[in-house]
């Protein structure tokens, strides 16, 4: 008799658990005949070659130990299948692949990269956001307005002080009207969206802790961000092969049309449960993945 296949969620040793959508996702594999937990991606007697294929879709603190994430990746795909590639997490972890969808026409929120050499980046006029490079979930993210620009160079000069790239940006307003979006795809192809409240309030100092209680919405997306969302995608397709799961975060311009703040190959909240049989469809494109090898 076959052993049941089975597939492990690389998660953080803070979130176990993962998010809400995680049951939902289990069932969906149990329904599939795969067998599903959890795994601590930093726990070394974690059995990754015990399973036929590993998420790395949990593993929310890697941005604080990218090194050592990375290093995990690649010894973990010598052994067993992980989603998504270890080529794609390594490009996905920096945000300067900002850069790389840019040169592809694809808009983005404007950008300057400082490095940690030089951090006397000139600053934008009206408000701006500062944050790392290797960043996620508003860690080590501030919002800063005209009369706050010492506090952002300060900012900037610890991410200088322990080699940290950073980038600033300046903040779209609109986003408080009008809300980001995340475009959710799964084994490729669009599965749902969701809008996000604003988090980044002025004033507010750098975030230190990854953001909670978001404000999450059922959204559905224009032509305009189904296509942005999509040509960023594919600019990393072409790069690294289809993707398991992906995210795509757009925030409205001035003039509202979309633009990419972020491309979520890496660990991105999928929201399942936002949409009725999402977790469905992603327990198929992941069963479908295993018997694939």
């Amino acid at each position: 008799m076959a052993r049941p296949k089975r597939l492990a969620i690389a998660a953080s040793a803070a979130y176990p658990d993962l998010r809400d959508d995680w049951p939902l996702l289990r069932n969906a594999l149990k329904a599939e005949g795969v067998f599903a937990r959890t795994e601590v991606w930093s726990d070394p007697s974690s059995p990754w070659h015990t399973y036929d294929l590993v998420l790395a879709e949990g593993a929310w603190d890697n941005i604080q130990r990218p090194d050592e994430f990375l290093a995990w990746a690649d010894r973990v795909a010598a052994d067993v299948t992980l989603a998504n590639s270890p080529a794609t997490l390594r490009w996905n972890i920096d945000k300067r692949y900002l850069s790389v969808l840019a040169d592809a026409g694809v808009p983005i929120v404007p950008t300057t990269w400082v490095d940690p050499t030089d951090p006397q980046a000139p600053l934008p006029e009206g408000e701006f956001v500062v944050k790392p490079t290797i960043s996620g979930g508003g860690y080590q993210t501030a919002r800063y307005g005209d009369n706050e620009h010492d506090a952002a160079r300060a900012h900037l000069a610890a991410l200088a002080a322990v080699g940290r790239t950073a980038m600033i940006q300046p903040y779209q307003s609109k986003v408080d009207e009008l809300s980001e979006m995340g475009l959710i795809f799964l084994g490729s192809q669009y599965s749902h969206a969701i809008s996000k409240g604003a988090l980044l309030q002025s004033g507010a100092g750098v975030q230190s802790e990854l953001f909670r209680n978001e404000r999450i919405g059922v959204a559905e997306p224009t032509d305009a961000y189904l296509g942005v969302a999509w040509a960023a995608l594919r600019v990393a397709e072409d790069l690294f092969g289809p993707t398991t799961y992906a995210r795509v975060d757009l925030i409205p311009r001035a003039d509202s049309s979309p633009a990419v703040l972020e491309l979520e190959l890496l660990d991105p909240a999928l929201f399942m449960e936002t949409a009725p049989d999402a977790a469905a469809r992603f327990a198929k494109v992941l069963s479908e993945q295993i018997r694939r090898g």
